[in-house]
């Protein structure tokens, strides 16, 4: 499998590619500051080609092109500027999915299984949770589980889901099978 970090990064060129092509598109019609050295969506082309391709620092190069040419409208309204941390990590962990998506095998399994899974995934996080007996280490190792095992589902890894279910089922029969309830 590809290096998982190599791959977050191509997903991140990917993203910001896909935002900064989308804000230059409409500032195209609007070209009023100096003569600019590249056609951006020229550039978001070559950006692209770079990450389907799998050349990093090519994509990564045309990305920073793509932030200077945003930069012209800096104080534009409707300027993408610099997402909190946790809001850029939501918006790469989608194309990420996709890219690690395409590197599994095509899942055995149908929408009712995958959707079974996470509904258990939620319940079962639920009901450790809501036990008076749960101390605070049982509720986050809960919250862990679950998260691990809708991962592995968004990204179509349904053998490493059910290890979490498992994992998560051991965990709801320890704190809720001590009372005989």
């Amino acid at each position: 499998m590809t290096d998982v970090y190599y791959m977050w990064r191509l997903a991140e060129a990917a993203q910001q590619t896909d935002l900064l092509e989308g804000f230059l598109a409409t500032r195209s019609r609007h070209e009023d500051g100096p003569a600019v050295r590249d056609d951006p969506a020229e550039c978001a082309r070559a950006a692209r080609e770079a990450v389907a391709a799998g050349r990093l620092r090519e994509a990564l190069d045309r990305v920073d092109e793509l932030r200077e040419h945003a930069a012209r409208w800096a104080g534009h309204p409707h300027h993408p500027g610099e997402p909190a941390a946790d809001e850029y990590d939501a918006r790469v962990w989608d194309y990420a999915k996709d890219m690690l998506r395409a590197e599994l095998p095509a899942a055995e399994a149908n929408l009712s299984t995958t959707r079974g899974i996470l509904w258990e995934l939620g319940f079962r996080r639920r009901e450790i949770c809501a036990r008076p007996e749960a101390d605070a280490r049982a509720r986050a190792d809960a919250h862990y589980l679950a998260g691990r095992g809708v991962m592995a589902v968004e990204i179509g890894h349904l053998g490493a889901a059910r290890r979490e279910l498992r994992r998560l089922r051991a965990l709801a029969e320890k704190h809720t099978g001590d009372d005989g309830g």
